[in-house]
């Protein structure tokens, strides 16, 4: 962790600072190579986007298995509160950057 505090410090990009930073926020060393850390970054986000959506989609299942037959209204409702998965992925990649719970 120190080595990657010294490589912070000693770049002046902005964008490879950037990656750097989210990299240490996820718990993963940097390589001190931008494209490796880049596509590693890449990668990682992908991955937690992925096991979010798995989750959201595994708790829908759920809750579909237990409640009873919806009427035209809640099914309005359903279709509204489905548009608003991008919005929760990335409000749960948030909370998993900056460690909120």
């Amino acid at each position: 962790m120190v080595a990657a505090i010294s490589a912070i410090n000693s770049y002046s990009d902005p964008e490879y600072l950037k990656i750097l930073q989210e990299l240490m926020q996820l718990g993963i060393t940097p390589s001190g190579n931008k494209s490796v850390d880049k596509s590693k970054l890449e990668q990682t986000k992908t991955e937690l986007i992925q096991k979010i959506q798995t989750k959201q989609e595994e708790e829908q299942k759920q809750s579909l298995q237990v409640q009873p037959l919806e009427s035209v209204q809640d099914t309005e409702r359903s279709r509204m509160e489905e548009s608003r998965l991008g919005a929760m992925t990335l409000s749960e990649l948030n909370k998993m950057y900056f460690g909120l719970n």
